[in-house]
């Protein structure tokens, strides 16, 4: 079976993640444990970073800048 990849340049495919993200954003603090597992999942699957990922980038960043 191939192996398919996601092409991550499409319109549609950067319009998902980024309602993804908003909607992860919007909701995480109300989302139980296991709904918080499922987004890690969804990003893992798209080959993205996971939230946590995204924070530490974040944080990085703000020391960088300073």
């Amino acid at each position: 079976m191939q192996k398919i990849g996601l092409n991550i340049q499409t319109e549609l495919t950067q319009q998902l993640l980024k309602l993804l993200g908003e909607l992860e954003t919007v909701d995480r603090d109300r989302m139980s444990n296991d709904g918080q597992l499922i987004f890690d999942k969804i990003w893992k699957l798209l080959g993205q970073p996971t939230y946590e990922q995204n924070q530490k980038i974040i944080e990085q960043n703000k020391k960088d800048i300073n």
